[in-house]
């Protein structure tokens, strides 16, 4: 009996140390890279029900009516929500037969709704992204972390990198990155930034241009740069905060007005971090009227600063700067526009800006069945106008007609 009940014990213990092994491996390749997560203990499913896929979608939509703050202003807008909302799952129940298909439907969907507020489904791509800069090692919780360590969202985006989608799907459409383009007028003494994109790909691969273009310039007697960034979608923050404005060198503190909801998704995201107080109990600061049309209920007053010692000469730091700007800056391009806004650090030409930047990265659902991420912005920023930064966008300093609201109308009206 003693040696059945040892062996009884051994058994429990070894048994015991490879599940702790097989968890801790597993957390490892969690935090370090998406080709292995999972690889040997989750199989990607390359089949969902049509009963998953219609839970799922039933799921997405009580969490969106619940966190997606911008509805009202869509219906305003003659975007009939609940028309699009019933047709999509008839058609989901009707005719979709594969995880493909349903990442298409959903896609569609959002187009339709304009993907207001950054209201996407997340690609391949873009969570490799999203675990670079929120799932690598060292990286405390948060809950973009939380939500990309899902075993299901894991296991299906490993099958996605490997297996395309549908032919008509944008998701994976190959995007072709405008390179920077640089002109320079000695004999008007300027110099011409266009950027079109600050994509992740585009910062990783142009990081330092901008430094270097100037410096080679040498003792060049330069009066004006333009940063005409017309068209500009946006992508990664670190572009212009480090391919821009660290070059220049200076100090910036500035501060912005968020406004969210009080819900359980809000609070995996910005309650640890932000502390954020009722509306209702907020005096002294007058609150846009389109808080309370977005069912807004809490308030934070975040401080942002930015700051880094000058790599260039004071013949190009002392130079005028502009950024042209127009109705299609958006997200992290429109953080720029906000930034120069806020601090002065250059003046804004042309149009207002599309907006959806000054907040936070965009959050993140996870559907329960297929494990497919949903992302939509989670905060809303006040203008320097008073107003809502995703409704209204950035507003320029000098405002600009959109014929002539380009870098020609810069050096014919104010730089000559």
């Amino acid at each position: 009996m003693k040696k059945g009940y040892l062996w009884c014990i051994g058994f429990v213990l070894l048994f015991s140390i490879i599940i702790t092994i097989c968890f801790f491996n597993l957390k490892q390749g969690n935090d370090n890279n998406l080709d292995v997560l999972f690889e040997e203990t989750v199989s990607a499913k390359e089949e969902f029900t049509i009963d998953e896929m219609l839970a799922d979608y039933d799921e997405l939509w009580e969490m969106l009516e619940e966190n997606y703050y911008y509805f009202p202003y869509l219906e305003s807008q003659g975007i009939d929500v609940e028309s699009l909302k019933r047709m999509t799952r008839q058609q989901l129940e009707n005719r979709i037969s594969n995880v493909d298909g349903f990442i298409y439907l959903l896609d569609f969907m959002f187009k339709k709704m304009n993907n207001f507020a950054h209201l996407s489904v997340v690609s391949p791509e873009m969570i490799f992204v999203y675990q670079t800069y929120y799932n690598s090692e060292g990286v405390g919780d948060n809950g973009w972390k939380n939500t990309l360590q899902n075993p299901q969202t894991a296991a299906l985006y490993e099958y996605l990198n490997k297996v395309p989608f549908t032919e008509n799907s944008e998701l994976i459409t190959e995007q072709v990155l405008p390179d920077i383009e640089v002109e320079l007028d000695l004999q008007r003494k300027i110099v011409i930034f266009k950027i079109r994109t600050f994509d992740d790909k585009i910062y990783k691969k142009e990081k330092g241009f901008i430094n270097e273009y100037l410096t080679s310039l040498d003792n060049a007697k330069i009066d004006h740069i333009i940063f005409d960034i017309c068209g500009n979608a946006g992508g990664n923050d670190a572009y212009w905060m480090e391919n821009i404005v660290a070059p220049f060198g200076g100090s910036y503190e500035w501060d912005t007005w968020c406004y969210l909801r009080d819900t359980e998704l809000m609070r995996e995201y910005f309650f640890d971090d932000y502390t954020p107080e009722l509306i209702s109990e907020l005096s002294g600061h007058a609150v846009p009227a389109d808080v309370k049309q977005l069912g807004l209920t809490h308030y934070f007053k975040r401080q942002q600063t930015l700051s880094t010692e000058a790599t260039l000469k004071k013949n190009i730091t002392n130079a005028k700067r502009w950024v042209i700007i127009d109705n299609r800056v958006y997200s992290s391009a429109d953080s720029f526009s906000a930034f120069c806004k806020a601090t002065g650090w250059a003046t804004l030409v042309g149009q207002s800006t599309r907006g959806c930047g000054t907040g936070s990265t965009p959050i993140l659902i996870s559907l329960p069945n297929t494990g497919l991420l949903v992302r939509f912005s989670g905060i809303v920023v006040e203008t320097y106008e008073g107003t809502l930064n995703v409704l209204a966008g950035t507003k320029p300093d000098i405002q600009v007609d959109p014929i002539v609201g380009n870098c020609q109308y810069v050096i014919n009206q104010l730089v000559d």
